[in-house]
């Protein structure tokens, strides 16, 4: 499952450009490869379910939410190989919610390959996330923790939290009526719950105590948050061979991010009005996005949002310098530290 990793349907999937990158803790990602390839080799047969599974879990991916977990609970003083079922758990419960939105996005390339529904077909990808979630709670249910019935608790939670804020987004598409605190809401309930609850739950799969578990937590929960509008802005600021996907693909399905909104609340006269001509285009030209990205520039809202990033970021840190007393914090610092510099 790693760069040029052999499919099980034949040939190999390479990963995109940013995805091939070894990246920190490579050791604790490799870790999570292979043990999402056993657990996946006990899963043979109906090959038409299995198959786009194993395709969509073998074309890359950061692997930023099991190393999260892996991390958070060695914080705590466990070992690697007693929380990484819950780890594979966690990955496989996001790439659920991926092959989702894919077909609710119709998007069609993920991770520079194409998506299930579109190598396969809808119903296909339907069932393939079905079966994710369903194989994730089997992992999570490896667990050996006392707190298991918490864990799986946590991990029910987050589920619904998930598709709480996926109805969200869908509704934000249509609505004119969205603002950055009801953005805010619907990332924290996506991408900020799913990091929150990677650290919450590696912590209990540890043995954290309470009040260690709630610690862990509130560094996810900053981290969720500015790993998301991060994303907004690399949709103008990376470029497609880098994300694996069109550069611009936020603003041609008309989605509500940190940055459009953002825009409209700072943007004052003819750059305003211009940016929402463009925004409410369509899918913009390269010439439109050129333009887009400039009133952006010039406009601070960038750099709006680059601080927004590095003060969620500065409270992660402040969170683990408290803590340095009851937590082993250096691998969640460093962590942190590559999260906030990353460009893809």
């Amino acid at each position: 499952m790693s760069s040029g990793s052999s499919s099980p349907l034949g040939g190999t999937h390479p990963d995109t450009a940013a995805d091939s990158r070894p990246g920190p803790f490579a050791e604790t990602r490799q870790a999570v490869e292979q043990r999402i390839d056993e657990v996946l080799a006990t899963y043979p047969r109906p090959a038409s379910l299995y198959d786009p599974i194993r395709y969509i879990m073998g074309i890359g991916g950061k692997r930023i939410r099991p190393i999260l977990v892996i991390i958070s609970a060695e914080a705590v003083g466990a070992q690697q190989t007693s929380v990484l079922d819950v780890a594979v758990a966690v990955e496989l419960l996001h790439n659920f919610t991926l092959v989702h939105d894919d077909i609710m996005d119709q998007d069609l390339v993920r991770r520079g390959q194409p998506t299930i529904h579109a190598r396969w077909d809808e119903g296909t990808a339907i069932l393939a996330g079905d079966a994710l979630i369903g194989i994730a709670y089997r992992c999570l249910c490896n667990s050996a923790s006392e707190q298991l019935p918490m864990q799986i608790r946590t991990f029910t939670e987050a589920v619904v939290e998930v598709c709480e804020g996926q109805a969200l987004d869908k509704e934000f598409e249509t609505s004119s009526q969205v603002d950055l605190a009801g953005y805010e809401d619907m990332i924290a309930r996506k991408t900020g719950r799913l990091i929150s609850m990677s650290t919450r739950i590696g912590a209990m799969a540890g043995g954290a105590t309470p009040a260690n578990v709630e610690i862990l937590e509130r560094y996810g929960a900053c981290i969720g948050k500015a790993f998301q509008i991060q994303d907004d802005l690399l949709d103008y600021l990376s470029s497609t061979e880098i994300l694996g996907k069109r550069v611009g693909s936020d603003m041609a399905m008309q989605k509500k991010t940190f940055v459009t909104l953002k825009a409209l609340e700072i943007l004052g006269g003819h750059k305003r009005a211009r940016f929402q001509q463009l925004l409410q285009s369509g899918a913009p030209s390269e010439e439109g996005l050129l333009e887009m990205k400039d009133l952006l520039v010039q406009g601070g809202v960038l750099d709006a949002g680059q601080q927004v990033v590095d003060d969620l970021f500065g409270q992660a840190f402040r969170i683990l310098d408290a803590a340095e007393s009851r937590l082993e914090t250096g691998r969640l610092r460093d962590y942190a530290s590559w999260l906030l510099k990353r460009d893809y």
